[in-house]
């Protein structure tokens, strides 16, 4: 068992100030990281808000039955759209109406 009476008032000191410069970097990782994060999601809403202004469809799941509709729908999405798309999560944007109509009726009805 660790006995820190054996240690010395310095010893501790210097041990609590490494600590707290460990925790003080962790937190400014864990921003850093949060930031890039949030920076990565105005991007991508920026992004689309263009796409759609250019006349692109935004089409949003309201939810996934499990992680193969999620794989089928991938499969799906290569198979039959005829233009670009992009997905994020449950959130798709189609180049092209028909495209959005279609998976519309593919998949909002499941």
């Amino acid at each position: 068992m660790n006995d820190i009476s054996k240690y010395s008032p310095e010893v501790l000191k210097n041990m609590g100030e490494w600590v707290n410069k460990q925790n003080i970097m962790l937190e400014q990782e864990m921003i850093e990281a949060k930031a890039k994060e949030m920076q990565t999601e105005i991007d991508r809403e920026v992004l689309w808000g263009m796409l759609e202004g250019m006349g692109w469809t935004r089409v949003m799941l309201p939810r996934y039955v499990d992680n193969m509709h999620a794989i089928d729908i991938s499969y799906w999405l290569d198979a039959y759209c005829k233009n670009s798309f992009e997905r994020n999560g449950r959130d798709f944007l189609f180049e092209d109406s028909k495209d959005a109509n279609w998976f519309q009726l593919r998949w909002m009805s499941t």
